[in-house]
């Protein structure tokens, strides 16, 4: 199930349901902007970026804010008046939080054409347990195949050491270079 090879990728990602894919990213990208369009209609984005920032995103894919959920993960407060809808802020430590906001916005999402992301592993890494880490993403991955939604985690490319990468590749089907 699980491939350690990495493909070129075209300019967005062809992922089919139940389908889960690691994406390096170059420099600050976020694994949201390189979405396909139609990932819009129906998102939970679990991400350190700010909510502003997936909205930006989502509005530059040609995608309506208004179907897109975010789990915002920051150790500061975050305020945001937008149409994307959000869950309460957890601390980037705080794993089992995330899981809590996840299994209320995965609700909303329609199973076989949905899309989850979860963006920025790299930064999570420096506030938890790499293992601790690992548990919860293969539980979203496994939650995320059991409703046929699709799943993308994005990682900035040289955060992670060759062995903490191929370990979280490993629980994904493929990974993908948007370097």
């Amino acid at each position: 199930m699980a491939s350690s090879e990495y493909s070129r990728a075209d300019p967005e990602l062809d992922l089919t349901p139940g389908e889960a894919a690691l994406v390096r990213l170059s420099g600050r990208a976020s694994a949201v902007e390189q979405l396909p369009r139609e990932a819009y209609e129906n998102l939970l984005v679990v991400t350190v970026d700010a909510p502003e920032r997936v909205e930006a995103a989502v509005r530059n894919g040609g995608g309506n804010p208004e179907n897109v959920g975010i789990v915002p993960v920051s150790a500061s407060p975050v305020r945001y008046d937008g149409p994307c809808w959000t869950a309460d802020r957890v601390s980037p430590s705080d794993l089992t939080g995330i899981s809590i906001q996840f299994s209320r916005g995965e609700r909303y999402l329609r199973e076989g054409s949905g899309w989850v992301v979860v963006d920025g592993l790299g930064t999570l890494l420096m506030y938890t347990d790499e293992g601790k880490l690992y548990r919860l993403l293969s539980h979203l991955i496994t939650r995320a195949r059991e409703r046929q939604l699709r799943h993308v985690t994005g990682v900035g490319s040289g955060v992670l050491s060759p062995e903490t990468l191929a370990r979280f590749r490993g629980v994904h089907d493929r990974s993908i270079d948007f370097e």
